[in-house]
Parts: structure tokens; C-alpha cells; sequence
């Protein structure tokens, strides 16, 4: 009986050990496809990060091209000559080019996101074409207008507006490009102006002798009867003497402006040539009465120094005073000043004469250097004409700031040395000082 129950107990104990061993065995099995399946997923895992580090690397250099390319589109529209304005299909404006800032005087900062019809509205005439284009889905092409910009200056410019559509067809904006034709228009009418004056001038010159030799007689036989006549026979002569010198100076007037003009370029204080021109003017008022006209000088420097032809520049400053002075009838105030210029990165000076006479209307505004257009009885029309020419011929460029009634403003700009004297003077600007 013990024997029984003892191999019936050894028996039990090999079935274990037997079940224990195929579990081992299962177990070891497991292990090992498991052992296999994690290197399968870590070389899987590899694979992925490979794949991975290739389309981050694909990725990166279309980015980097996408940036390239953004960085090459955005330096094409900044350095466009022509102005840019972008705007989506709401009216708010994506694009805003230095173009566009420096012909509108507004930055791109302070209207980039903002409505088109909100942000541009100091700027008269401007966003009325772009809203229009908006809402008739209108595309326009080369519209010549002119626009107002809010410190009151008007530009001359050239517009056309494009429809900007997705790949679909539809539309999402619009895109207007603009260039100043300012400067080309002034330039034009002032070629005008030459053509006119080549014609005049070359009249001018083949009867000057012809007109001098009487006029220098009559001038001559008037003075001998000046001294022998009286009373009112005395204001008819001197009324001879008076007609014979303006006829004179209008001949002389022509004569220059259609001769080529030889400047007598030196150096020379620019305070003593002006001085010297409000000494002769102040003479002429005490023989007239005075006028009650007060002079007054506001010089950057008295001892500003520029290359130019001094009789010359003299004359020009002359012709300015005077007409200054015939605009004050009840009498005012004339101030001349003088500040410093860089112009174009070369030095240079701007004289100003301001007066608080009569002004000058818009209309005459445009005018104002026509040959032989004045405002006045006895006056000839060519006093700015000179005027314009004698400063170009230094390099430099007149212009004429007024309001009716108010009075009125003529600046000079000219470089210190004519010889470095820029092509334009857009980029002029005062040192230390406000334009005036």
C-alpha cells in the first residue's frame, strides 16, 4: 500500500515537472517570436526615422526655396519704380510697396491690414478707382488722373488695376500699379516752354540791334529835353525816358534768354550777394516813399560759401524782390532766409524769399513761368522766366509756394558747387530745420 502511494506520488511529480517544462518550452517559444516581432518594429522604427529624416530634409529645402523665393518676389516689389497696392476681396490691403510710400507719403505700416476705403482717404482721388474696380470686377488700364496727398501737393499719375483670381477662377483680389508722371509732365511743359522761347528768342536776337540803336536816340534826345521843359511837358518826357528803359530791359530780358549764357563761376559769400540786392531794393523804396515795407534777413550762416556767377544770382534775387514788393500795395513784410541742403549726398543751400502780399491764384499757379504772362499792368512776363533760367544754369531748381491773399513763397535750391549738381532734387532735404 505504501508502495502504491508513493509511486502514485512520484507519478504526480513527473506530470508536473513534464507540464512545467512544456510551459517552459511555450514560454521560451513566446519569448523568442517576441524577441523577433521588437526587432522587426525596432528595424521598422529605424526605417520610419529614416523616411522621416528624408521628408523633414525635403521638407526644409522647400521651405528654404519657398523662403528664397518669397525674399526674391518681395525685393523685385520693393525696388519696382512703379507703386504697388494689393487688396483682398474685403477691400483690406496685403501689399503697400516703398514705391507706393514714397508717391502717396503715407507708410506701409499704417495701412497694411486696414480697409482700402478707410486708410487712403487723406490721399483725395486716389481710392475711388480701386473701389470702383472692386465692385464691377473692373480690371483698368493706363488711367491718367490727378491726386491731392494730405500735406496739399498733387501728383500726376498712371494707374492700372488687375483682377486677381485662385486657381478656381475666383476672384480674390485686386492689384494696382501706379507710376508719378509728375516730373515727366513738368518737364514737358517746360520743353514747351523752351520751344516757345527759342522761337521768341531768336526773333529776339536779329532785331535787338535794330530795336537798341532808336531806342538809345529817343532815350538820348528825351534826356536833353528833360532839361529844357518843365511842368507838364516835364512828366510827358519823363514818361519817354520811363517807356524807353522798360522797352530796353524787355530787349535785354530776351537777349537772354535766347543767347547761350557763359556763367563766371567763383567762389563767394552767398549773405553779400543777397545783401547787396536788398541795399539796391531799399534805395529804390526811400526814392518811392518806402513803401512801409519792412526787409528782414534770417541767414543760416553769413559766412555760407558757393561757387556761382555773383551778378548773375544778383540779378535773379532782384527780379524775385521786386515782384515781392509789387505784390505788397498796402505795404507788408519781406523775409529772405537762407538753410542748408543735402541734396542727393552733396551740400548745398536753399534761399527763400516770402512775402505777405496779394499771393498767386491756382490758376495763375500754373502760368507763372509762361513767357510774357503777368498779372500786372506794366509788368513784361519775363522776370521769372530769368529768374528760372539764371538758377538752372547753376544746377539748381525754383519753386513757388502761395495762397491767394495770404502771400507767397519762392524757394531756390542750388548745390554749393554747380559741377556736383544732382539730376533732381526729390531726395533735397533741410538740415536742423522745417521746410518752409
Amino acid at each position: 500500500m505504501k508502495n502504491m502511494i508513493s509511486h502514485n506520488l512520484k507519478e504526480k511529480k513527473r506530470n508536473k515537472i513534464s507540464e512545467l517544462s512544456t510551459i517552459f518550452d511555450s514560454f521560451n517559444s513566446n519569448a523568442q517570436k517576441l524577441e523577433a516581432s521588437y526587432k522587426q518594429l525596432q528595424d521598422r522604427i529605424r526605417e520610419i526615422d529614416r523616411e522621416m529624416a528624408q521628408t523633414n530634409e525635403c521638407l526644409n529645402k522647400k521651405v528654404q526655396e519657398l523662403n528664397n523665393l518669397t525674399m526674391y518676389l518681395n525685393s523685385i516689389l520693393e525696388s519696382m519704380y512703379c507703386g504697388v497696392v494689393a487688396i483682398d476681396i474685403q477691400g483690406r490691403i496685403e501689399t503697400f510697396n516703398r514705391s507706393a510710400e514714397k508717391i502717396l507719403h503715407v507708410k506701409a505700416g499704417d495701412v497694411i491690414g486696414k480697409n482700402v476705403r478707410f486708410a487712403l482717404t487723406q490721399i483725395n482721388g486716389f481710392n475711388d478707382l480701386l473701389i470702383e474696380s472692386l465692385t464691377a470686377r473692373k480690371k483698368v488700364i493706363n488711367l491718367k488722373r490727378l491726386i491731392e496727398l494730405k500735406d496739399g501737393n498733387s501728383r500726376y499719375i498712371e494707374s492700372s488695376i488687375s483682377i486677381l483670381h485662385d486657381k478656381d477662377g475666383c476672384t480674390t483680389g485686386l492689384v494696382e500699379i501706379f507710376q508719378d508722371l509728375s516730373e515727366i509732365r513738368e518737364l514737358k511743359g517746360r520743353l514747351y516752354s523752351v520751344n516757345d522761347l527759342v522761337s521768341v528768342g531768336t526773333m529776339a536776337a536779329c532785331i535787338a540791334h535794330e530795336i537798341r540803336n532808336p531806342l538809345n536816340g529817343i532815350e538820348g534826345f528825351a534826356s536833353l529835353l528833360e532839361r529844357e521843359v518843365e511842368g507838364d511837358n516835364l512828366k510827358l518826357v519823363n514818361n519817354i525816358i520811363l517807356g524807353t528803359k522798360n522797352i530796353n530791359k524787355i530787349v535785354t530780358d530776351l537777349l537772354l534768354l535766347a543767347r547761350p549764357i557763359e556763367l563766371n563761376l567763383r567762389k563767394c559769400e552767398l549773405s553779400n550777394i543777397l545783401d547787396r540786392s536788398l541795399v539796391l531794393v531799399s534805395q529804390e523804396l526811400r526814392k518811392k516813399g518806402g513803401k512801409n515795407i519792412q526787409l528782414k534777413k534770417d541767414y543760416v550762416s553769413r559766412k555760407t560759401t558757393i561757387i556761382c556767377d555773383p551778378e548773375r544770382l544778383q540779378q535773379a534775387f532782384l527780379n524775385i524782390i521786386l515782384n515781392a514788393i509789387q505784390s505788397m500795395h498796402e505795404g507788408g513784410e519781406l523775409t529772405v532766409f537762407t538753410r542748408e541742403l543735402v541734396i542727393g549726398g552733396t551740400s548745398g543751400i536753399q534761399i527763400g524769399f516770402s512775402d505777405t502780399g496779394e499771393g498767386i491764384s491756382n490758376h495763375d499757379m500754373k502760368n507763372i513761368f509762361d513767357p510774357f504772362f503777368t498779372t500786372k499792368t506794366n509788368g513784361t512776363g519775363l522776370g521769372l522766366v530769368v529768374v528760372r533760367k539764371i538758377i538752372e544754369l547753376h544746377g539748381g531748381e525754383v519753386s513757388i509756394r502761395s495762397k491767394e491773399k495770404k502771400g507767397a513763397t519762392i524757394l531756390l535750391k542750388l548745390p554749393c558747387n554747380p559741377n556736383r549738381a544732382p539730376r533732381a532734387f526729390s531726395d533735397a532735404h533741410l538740415i536742423n530745420y522745417t521746410d518752409i
